[in-house]
């Protein structure tokens, strides 16, 4: 464990000012029994007094010289214990910041957000491969049938047949699209990712799942997970008012998410990290444009099953330390 480093041996040391301090005690005192003798003294020598008045001048001398030293010496172990207590609460904090730096610096992770953390990267590990593969399928297909095209072309006169070039793929269906948004919960999950790669056919779908799909990882790394949140929900008014361009306190219940502790890292991640801060507002952009589409052909259930989604989740906390609903 790291040591505190000692104090300078200076004359500004709470041992070299104690020294000090009780050498001029000792020469006031020193001073003080001189006077009282020095006075008891001249009153002797003048002889007009008999020996009572005397003796009653000598206690009051001396006793008042006790007094005041032992007041000047009550001081002055006051002033040295107030000085020893100020040097040790230093050495003291010096020692905590010391030892919660190692704390900082050799602290693992606890075994639960290292698990979740490692199910994570393996999850968006297994999701990019598959990613991968399926749109260098889909550049493979569209090369073929462009060279498919372009050989019929040169072997005959072109035909006033229309278009006929190949239809776009069709836009996922909201349930398609809600399971996508709430991800794959493993690598066994079919269902999920049929469901993901429909949803990534379609252009805008597909920037909205990378989008939520790198924020979901950034907000891992400060533990904080969506599956662990549990906001309030609200009704599907809000979501279709949300749809339609409503902001502010029209939309507060929206930003149901009470976890302060999630609240307090998301603000402090936007304000310290200037890249998360860009993926956050993008994210919140693209679920912007996905959802107008999507409110317009899903009924109150499905909207509310949107709602429950990672997805929509990570939009709640972030619309909320944003200021989306309260602006």
């Amino acid at each position: 464990m790291a040591r505190a480093p000692a104090p300078p041996d200076n004359p500004e040391t709470p041992r070299h000012t104690v020294m000090v301090s009780r050498g001029i005690v000792l020469v006031a005192l020193g001073a003080i029994w001189l006077l009282a003798a020095l006075g008891f003294a001249v009153l002797m020598g003048l002889g007009t007094m008999d020996h009572t008045t005397l003796g009653l001048i000598a206690a009051a001398l001396f006793i008042a010289a006790t007094l005041v030293s032992g007041a000047m010496y009550l001081a002055t172990l006051a002033a040295d214990l107030r000085r020893e207590t100020v040097h040790l609460q230093h050495l003291c904090d010096e020692m905590q910041r010391v030892i919660s730096e190692h704390k900082r610096d050799t602290l693992p992770l606890s075994p639960v957000a290292q698990s979740r953390i490692d199910a994570l990267s393996s999850a968006q590990e297994q999701t990019d491969s598959r990613l991968t593969l399926f749109f260098s399928h889909r550049a493979r297909d569209r090369a073929a049938t462009t060279a498919a095209a372009l050989t019929a072309d040169d072997a005959q006169p072109a035909l006033a047949l229309g278009d006929t070039s190949p239809s776009a793929p069709d836009a996922p269906t909201p349930s398609d699209l809600i399971r996508a948004l709430h991800f794959p919960e493993d690598e066994n999950d079919t269902e999920g990712f049929n469901a993901l790669r429909k949803a990534l056919n379609d252009t805008r779908c597909a920037a909205l799942i990378r989008c939520a799909q790198d924020v979901l990882t950034r907000l891992a790394q400060d533990g904080i997970y969506m599956d662990d949140l549990r906001p309030d929900r609200a009704r599907p008014e809000f979501w279709r008012a949300f749809a339609t361009g409503a902001r502010g306190a029209l939309i507060a219940p929206l930003g149901g998410i009470r976890d302060r502790s999630c609240l307090a890292l998301t603000s402090g991640r936007m304000r310290n990290d200037v890249d998360f801060k860009q993926a956050a507002h993008l994210f919140l952009r693209e679920f912007d444009k996905v959802f107008a589409e999507f409110e317009k052909q899903a009924d109150d259930a499905q909207i509310a099953a949107m709602a429950d989604t990672r997805t929509a989740r990570a939009f709640m906390l972030l619309g909320r330390v944003s200021g989306v609903f309260s602006r």
